[in-house]
């Protein structure tokens, strides 16, 4: 009996893993045809405009590096599920900080064309919740320079509250960034309405699959921690 137990539960945890593997490809998949289709599309519009840098920067760091980060930590991520844990947080650093680097950049050069036009800042729905990630953002970024020495200063707040901060706000600044992005596509700068459709549909997958992986690997961590 207890055979047969083990056995059906082996067979759950096979189909599980076969599951998150190839839901983990789909969204790589999904990622790299949304990075390319968005660098096209920037391409196409010409390197002398403004909007053009401030759309590929934020895309490419939102769309590829910072969904990239969050995946370098799930276990069932194909090209790091062989890596230490050690070597799994310094590849999630090193995306992160490029990640975030773009999106910064992106950012000022948005507010920069709008300054030079003498134009108001943050009015529309993608400046507002692009703004908002952006905070969140930099609220990840202090709380994972706490992380980093959570063991020193456990003595002033447990650990396992400083790396539920950190995850918390990296997913919101995440999901809230994607939102802004998936605000910005048109079929002015998409080319089409099916486009757009199509890449706001990819980008929803990309982040749901992101954000359910960011999920498992904090409750794994934190159910550690609690131990």
């Amino acid at each position: 009996m207890a055979s047969d137990a083990s056995s059906k539960r082996s067979s759950v945890e096979s189909v599980v893993k076969y599951t998150e593997g190839l839901f983990n490809t789909i969204n790589h998949m999904l990622i790299g045809y949304v990075t390319i289709y968005l660098s096209y599309v920037c391409y196409m519009n010409g390197a002398n405009n403004f909007l053009t840098w401030h759309l590929f920067l934020t895309a490419v760091g939102y769309h590829f590096f910072m969904a990239e980060s969050f995946l370098t930590l799930y276990s069932a991520n194909s090209w790091t599920m062989e890596n230490t844990p050690e070597m799994k947080r310094r590849l999630h650093w090193i995306l992160q900080v490029i990640g975030c680097s773009a999106i910064f950049a992106g950012t000022a050069v948005e507010i920069y064309y709008k300054e030079d036009r003498k134009r108001e800042h943050f009015k529309s729905p993608h400046a507002i919740t692009g703004l908002v990630s952006v905070i969140f953002i930099l609220l990840s970024m202090l709380n994972g320079w706490a992380a980093l020495y959570a063991v020193k200063i456990k003595h002033i707040i447990k650990p396992i509250y400083v790396k539920l901060s950190h995850y918390l706000c990296g997913i919101v600044a995440f999901v809230i960034g994607m939102t802004s992005l998936a605000l910005e596509y048109t079929p002015r700068r998409m080319q089409s309405k099916e486009n757009v459709n199509m890449l706001i549909l990819f980008t929803s997958i990309v982040s749901a699959l992101t954000v359910i992986g960011a999920g498992k690997t904090m409750y794994g961590q934190l159910k550690g921690m609690c131990r």
